[in-house]
């Protein structure tokens, strides 16, 4: 096996253009190795399979369109008998759902995503910036968005799976992810989620939920940069930025897109964070208009959001800002796609931290595809439905 996961990969899809960013990564353990270190909550009698292999061509799966736990041992029992002695299962398994269920259910959730996310946190490193550099010079400034998303299906009568996750901006790469505990919200868990992350040349975006004190001091702390919407959970901030003199101020950025059956016109203005806002080191306001038409019915509504961000002036250009600010939606297409394409709210998947190891096998196909160029996730998994091989390649592994 070589230890580069992709260093033998051919271009897979002829609609992506863009050269390969995995291509030339540094050395790296094979994704199998990195599932292997996960604790194996099996007993060694009678195991017959290693449990890095194993979730390896359960990822394969999820890779190729498996939406569901059942149908994954449908897909591994399907491969070549020889495709999966390369992935590291010989012989003839008739791996069973009820078995594969079980170890899911069974793993341990922290280790799981800890090993996952610093494999895509690597490779999403070693892929060339997709964004330039400030006006003057400094590095370039990567979007991480935070929010939670809820696994429908999962509901029993005491809870429901609840993940709380940050998303890289242009790879849509799961770089944290842990699980809100019941009867919490997701604010207590935003810290910790942050605490393992180096957070130098990043900014922190996130909904209103999110704009506390506290994490703003976290993440300035942590080395990084913060971008928080406000709303009415923060009444009084709220009315401050509404009061500032955006009549007076300059139209700082405008964009004009059309698509998805409608006009979206976006104009952003900046005011310097004048002395006695009442949060800590904001250093300029954001105001956002938003008028959308929606072509079907010809209706058109105007919306109006306030920003803060820690960003002094000059940091970033006026057009990366307000990249920043659509940015931060990334995580909320990966939500889509994860419900659409892979069916996750339709997952009935409910026992211990099945739930949570299906979402994070998710998160780690959506990542990898996205690091190689697809831009559509559906013909992915077309793709490598047909392809077997080539989701081997893409796992490190040779043919």
């Amino acid at each position: 096996m070589p230890s580069s996961p992709i260093n033998v990969l051919a271009r897979h899809p002829e609609q992506v253009s863009a050269a390969d960013p995995l291509s030339d990564l540094p050395d790296l353990p094979v994704l199998a190795e990195v599932l292997d270190a996960v604790p194996d909550p099996r007993s060694r009698r009678g195991r017959r399979y290693r449990l890095g292999p194993l979730l390896a061509l359960s990822l394969l799966a999820v890779l190729s369109g498996a939406t569901s736990l059942m149908k994954i041992p449908r897909f591994i029992n399907g491969y070549d008998p020889g495709l999966r002695a390369r992935a590291g299962l010989p012989g003839t398994p008739r791996l069973a759902a009820s078995t594969l269920g079980r170890l899911l259910a069974r793993l341990d959730g922290d280790a799981f995503d800890t090993a996952t996310c610093r494999y895509l946190a690597i490779l999403a490193a070693s892929a060339p910036p997709t964004t330039t550099r400030s006006p003057s010079g400094r590095t370039p400034l990567t979007g991480l968005a935070v929010d939670g998303k809820t696994l429908r299906g999962s509901r029993t009568t005491d809870a429901t799976v609840h993940l709380l996750a940050a998303t890289r901006h242009d790879t849509q790469t799961i770089l944290a992810q842990r699980p809100i505990e019941a009867k919490s919200n997701e604010i207590p868990a935003f810290t910790p989620l942050l605490s393992g992350l180096d957070l130098t040349h990043t900014v922190i975006t996130t909904d209103a939920l999110y704009t506390q004190h506290d994490h703003a001091h976290h993440i300035i702390a942590a080395g990084g940069h913060y971008l928080f919407i406000v709303k009415g959970n923060q009444p009084t901030l709220q009315r401050r930025l509404k009061a500032l003199p955006w009549r007076e101020a300059i139209l700082n950025d405008r964009t004009d897109e059309t698509g998805h059956g409608r006009r979206e016109i976006r104009r952003m203005k900046l005011c310097t964070v004048r002395p006695g806002l009442p949060f800590p080191h904001a250093a300029q306001a954001i105001q956002v208009k938003r008028r959308r038409t929606d072509h079907r019915t010809g209706k058109t509504t105007i919306v109006t959001t306030y920003a803060l961000t820690s960003l002094p002036p000059g940091r970033i250009t006026h057009s990366q800002l307000a990249a920043l600010i659509r940015g931060h939606w990334s995580i909320e297409a990966l939500h889509h796609i994860r419900d659409v394409t892979y069916r996750e709210d339709a997952s009935r998947v409910r026992t211990g931290a099945a739930p949570r190891i299906m979402a994070g096998l998710r998160n780690l196909a959506i990542g990898l595809a996205r690091l190689i160029g697809w831009t559509n996730i559906a013909a992915a998994t077309d793709h490598y439905r047909s392809h077997p091989n080539d989701g081997l390649q893409l796992l490190g592994l040779t043919t």
